[in-house]
């Protein structure tokens, strides 16, 4: 080296045992303990590191006696191993009772890594080469063989770093040719969740379905036994997006139609257009319309690996399907959490059309009502295709075919009499079996029943039932249904009436219960009904009727025996009261609610709250069908307190999915309560009402009908429901920003549940009020209570809740400028929220973590917690923490100086904030236009 002239730049690289070169010379650095001591300056380039917070890294809990000497001595001698020509040092700086490392940071592999990963998030087309070159810089454990607590948390966190990395890259590539190097991967981390869903997915993707399944239960099993835990979201998710399909069965003795139905699998599987691929079959009612559907359905399976999803749209009831309930059963069974589906319409419609974004979905929207109706449901996606039936033409729908189905053709019928009679016995009688045609107008539905009737009487010349038809002056569909109820023996024509009273489908458990029989008995009638075409099948152990045939059963039923819907309901709501008071008491363990429900089933029929949660999805639709059905037939008063008490008892397991149809049954129940002067029954139905209107974001309306709740609660002698409704008022006031009302609500329901004896509800409603305390001022109270609700000998009722009481305590500290104590809650709350499944709890805490770590001047830290909270906020699909996320990312890196990506995250914020109309808009604003100040540009916070 000439004397005089500058020496290369040192390259140091952590990613393995520490190194440090010159050009092509390795520096020697001397004892472990000297080599940690640059690494935790390497660690924090540029910034003045304490002699203090030196020696907690090196020496933790156990330094020597005189830890500055030693720390001298290991600086003076790195010194001249780093500038060995140097009579001042340039790099290793004394300053301000510490040291800094003067460095260009790009020279540091560990800086190199984060600045790729960036990139590749900024650049989703070069990500995986970006990802590939980051994990190339590893070249074994990092930091091996250095002593010391910070090596020891550094090592953990870059391998986790390094795993996350591999993760992204293995996301972005789910080919086949991942698999060997993804299955070793996760061999080795057996209980980490996003790498076990990238190998599912993988093996999803690359035909090994059934491979994926086993891994996916393999997890669960491990979870179950070794920590007690069931999987998170992602894993829950992942199992419905292997094959979410919730086609009905295949329509049985399907004839005709195949012109029709190679039509739609050809409009539906042309990917040569660039937008929807939608298909519309209009016609009259009983004209097949919904067979032909679900035939060319089942048909396409293939072609849409990623699901099939089905809704009723019930357009030709007088009150149709809700969109926006329709659109909350997709997000929940596409793997979207209940609590993370958006309340409003809009925002329900907008997350379907990201999730399905890239899915090979097929989704049959059945007996639409309207254009209105439908607009909502449509995917975003041209990987999608929707077919649609419906007795409207819907001129508005962008349809790349129509259909408009008429009855059938002559040969088409017959042919549909040969499928069910057999093709002997109709061409034995072929001149009446063209005259039964003709009688039932060739209408599929007519038709279908008619020839079912003879099967189940083989020895019946046709002629008969012809004569039947002539005589019965009554209309075409009527004339058949009425025939063939004639000559249903007893017990099976009993079945028939009374299973039409259950809506809009029907479980065999209910089945049984409405029939008073057992379950193998009920199969028997129903399937036996299934054969005579007066009901259908739609998977196993469920049945609905076509809605002309149920109107019919429902007049016949009330002609023959008026007394026999009374039955079915009470004997239906029964049973599922009971069934809900067991779901219930799982998930709300020990709140004293589940008393006023009665009775639990007599044994237990859930395992565990999984399988509560999957029963109450089936049923819940039944139940709030019936709850409105009771409350329009003048109920007694234990009758109508009982179908409140239903609603009420589901309502935890999740209504967001028939939100629309539980409003329209609350309102009946409390119109019915107010005639009836039933207070208790009218605090209830009001309480249930509010609890709709506060999932559907309907916070005004929602205060309202708490407010009444609590007066008829109070006035009922209901302590348990009331102390719900105050809990309720203080959320709503919360959400309001009304904070002294808050607290007054959530100090009553608090002494109420104390009361009770209720320690879940007596904690939770304390938090609450100490997180409105918080808001209020008085930040010093509402530590002090969170202290003494986690320092009480009954603790905080479950993890969940001691998660939360953790994170309002580090809200308080945060508010009172403690900021290492606040730092210790939160990571407390996180460290509690992981493992009790609170996805959102963890999301949040990371967030305000990372704000507080900012404050502290850990920017790395931040940065690495602010990603998390966006990560998960993102998987749970909250909008608002989502956003939250990006604003805290934006403010710390920019401390970090990275303003490209600062802009990014805070642009992201805006835009997320001011469309729910938060005030944090007005943060991601103001960041916004710092940046472009200091930048010398202008940005556009649009």
């Amino acid at each position: 080296m000439r004397p005089g002239a500058d020496p290369a730049p040192l390259e140091f690289a952590l990613l393995g045992a520490l190194r440090v070169q010159r050009a092509d010379t390795t520096v020697e650095l001397g004892a472990p303990r000297q080599r940690a001591v640059l690494v935790a300056l390497l660690l924090r380039p540029n910034s003045v590191v304490a002699i203090d917070q030196l020696t907690d890294d090196l020496w933790g809990d156990e330094p020597p006696g005189s830890p500055v000497v030693a720390l001298r001595s290991y600086i003076s001698q790195l010194r001249k191993l780093l500038e060995p020509v140097r009579e001042k040092p340039s790099l290793l700086l004394s300053q301000s009772g510490g040291y800094r490392l003067a460095i260009d940071p790009h020279h540091v592999d560990l800086w190199r890594v984060r600045q790729l990963h960036e990139l590749a998030g900024k650049h989703p087309q070069q990500a995986q080469a970006h990802l590939s070159n980051a994990l190339a810089l590893w070249r074994g454990e990092p930091l091996a063989d250095l002593p010391g607590p910070l090596m020891e948390r550094e090592r953990q966190r870059l391998s986790e770093l390094r795993l996350t990395l591999q993760e992204e890259r293995f996301a972005l590539d789910h080919s086949a040719d991942q698999l060997p190097e993804l299955a070793a991967l996760a061999a080795e981390h057996p209980f980490r969740e996003r790498l076990q869903a990238l190998l599912i997915r993988t093996l999803h993707r690359s035909g090994r379905t059934a491979e994926a399944r086993a891994v996916h239960d393999a997890l669960h099993a491990r979870l179950v036994e070794h920590l007690g835990i069931e999987p998170g979201p992602e894993i829950t998710a992942l199992r419905h997006e292997l094959d979410p399909d919730q086609l009905p069965s295949s329509p049985p003795h399907f004839t005709g139609r195949q012109a029709h139905v190679a039509d739609i699998a050809r409009a539906l599987t042309d990917r040569t257009s660039t937008g929807l691929r939608l298909v519309t079959v209009t016609g009259m009612a009983g004209v097949g319309k919904t067979a032909l559907a679900v035939r060319a359905a089942h048909a396409l399976r293939p072609d849409f690996p990623d699901g099939r999803l089905y809704a009723d749209l019930r357009g030709a009831d007088l009150v149709p399907a809700s969109a926006s309930d329709v659109l909350a059963d997709f997000l929940t069974t596409l793997g979207i959490r209940p609590s993370a589906v958006p309340q409003d319409l809009a925002g329900r419609s907008a997350l379907f059309r990201t999730v399905t974004t890239g899915k090979q979905l097929l989704i049959l929207l059945d007996n639409a009502r309207d254009d209105a109706q439908l607009q909502p449901l449509l995917p975003g996606s041209s990987d999608c295709a929707v077919l649609v039936t419906s007795r409207t033409a819907l001129p508005g729908v962008p349809s790349v075919l129509r259909i408009a189905l008429d009855v059938f053709s002559r040969q088409e019928a017959i042919g549909l009499l040969d499928s069910v009679i057999g093709l002997a016995r109709r061409s034995a009688q072929h001149s009446d079996a063209e005259h039964l045609v003709e009688a039932c107008g060739r209408l599929p539905l007519a038709l279908r029943i008619a020839a079912a009737r003879l099967a189940a009487t083989p020895d019946q010349p046709i002629a008969d039932l012809l004569r039947s038809l002539a005589e019965d002056r009554e209309g075409l569909a009527e004339q058949v249904f009425e025939l063939s109820y004639r000559l249903l023996p007893p017990p099976l024509a009993t079945a028939f009436r009374r299973l039409a009273w259950v809506e809009p489908d029907i479980g065999l458990a209910s089945a049984a219960a409405v029939l008073d029989l057992p379950e193998h008995e009920t199969e028997h009638l129903a399937e036996a009904l299934v054969d005579q075409a007066l009901l259908e099948s739609t998977g196993p152990g469920r049945y609905r009727f076509h809605d002309l045939v149920r109107a019919f059963a429902r007049r016949t039923s009330l002609h023959f025996d008026p007394t026999e819907r009374s039955t079915a309901h009470h004997r239906l709501l029964a049973l599922l009261l009971a069934h809900a008071r067991t779901a219930f008491a799982l998930a709300v363990p020990g709140d004293p609610v589940a008393d006023v429900f009665g009775a639990p089933a007599p044994h237990p029929v859930f395992a565990d709250l999984p399988e509560a949660r999957r029963w109450a999805r089936s049923e819940t639709p039944a139940a709030v069908a019936l709850a409105a059905a009771l409350a329009t037939l003048d109920p007694d008063s234990a009758t109508l307190r009982s179908a409140v008490d239903l609603l009420i008892a589901l309502s935890p397991l999740g209504l967001g999915a028939v939100a629309g149809r539980a409003e329209e049954a609350a309102r009946l129940l409390v119109a019915t309560a107010l005639h009836t002067g039933d207070r208790a029954a009218e605090g209830r139905a009001r309480f249930l009402l509010g609890t709709v209107l506060l999932g559907r974001a309907r916070l005004a309306e929602a205060a309202e009908q708490a407010r009444r709740a609590a007066g008829a609660c109070q006035d009922a002698g209901d302590p348990a429901v009331l102390r719900q409704a105050l809990n309720d008022l203080g959320l709503i006031a919360q959400a309001q920003a009304r904070h002294e009302e808050a607290i007054a609500a959530f100090d009553q329901a608090a002494a109420l549940a104390r009361h009770l004896g209720h320690r879940s509800g007596e904690v939770a409603s304390t938090a609450n009020a100490a997180l409105s305390r918080i808001r209020t001022g008085h930040a010093e109270e509402a530590a002090a209570t969170c202290g003494r609700l986690l320092a009480e000998p009954d603790g905080t009722a479950d993890a969940a809740m001691t998660a939360y009481v953790h994170y309002v305590l580090g809200l308080a500290h945060r508010e009172l400028g403690r900021l290492d104590d606040a730092a210790a809650q939160l990571r407390a709350c996180v460290d509690r929220a992981g493992p009790a499944g609170d996805l959102d709890r963890e999301s949040a805490a990371r967030s305000r973590l990372a704000e507080v770590l900012r404050l502290l001047g850990r920017v790395e830290e931040a940065v690495e917690e602010a990603t998390e909270a966006l990560r998960l906020a993102t998987r749970g699909g909250r909008q608002r923490e989502r956003a939250l996320a990006h604003l805290v990312l934006a403010h710390a890196v920019t401390a970090r100086g990275d303003h490209p990506a600062a802009r990014t995250h805070a642009a992201q914020a805006h835009r997320l904030l001011s469309g729910l109309g938060a005030p944090e808009s007005a943060d991601a604003r103001s960041l916004l236009t710092a940046l472009a100040t200091a930048d010398g540009s202008v940005t556009s916070a649009g």
